[in-house]
């Protein structure tokens, strides 16, 4: 469990895009996902009541990425991850922002 920064969490998409293992959780709300997003990632909604369950029901032995806007939702959600018991969780530090700053690809 630890923090990426976005040209890490870029070279990590890379290196497991025909990895079956490997999953990219967007945290942020439907609407900030919608306005544009890193491809192939999924929506898990922090501020949903139901975040905590939605993330237990993953597969803990599986390598995830997670982001939101600015890193401070992703900030929790990799702990509530790790206290979950989750063994590979990279956080991205500065979020969707600091990723479209280093102009690297979303879509929509």
């Amino acid at each position: 469990i630890e923090n990426v920064t976005p040209q890490e969490a870029f070279t990590l998409i890379q290196e497991n895009q025909t990895n079956p293992d490997f999953a990219i959780i967007d945290v942020r709300t439907p609407e900030e996902f919608a306005e544009g997003h890193i491809e192939d990632s999924v929506i898990i909604d922090y501020y949903s009541d139901t975040f905590r369950d939605d993330i237990n029901q993953l597969d803990k032995s599986k390598m995830y990425l997670i982001y939101c806007h600015g890193g401070n939702r992703s900030g929790k959600a990799r702990d509530i991850m790790a206290g979950l018991g989750f063994q590979e969780v990279y956080n991205m530090l500065g979020g969707i922002v600091e990723w479209n700053a280093e102009g690297l690809p979303t879509t929509k």
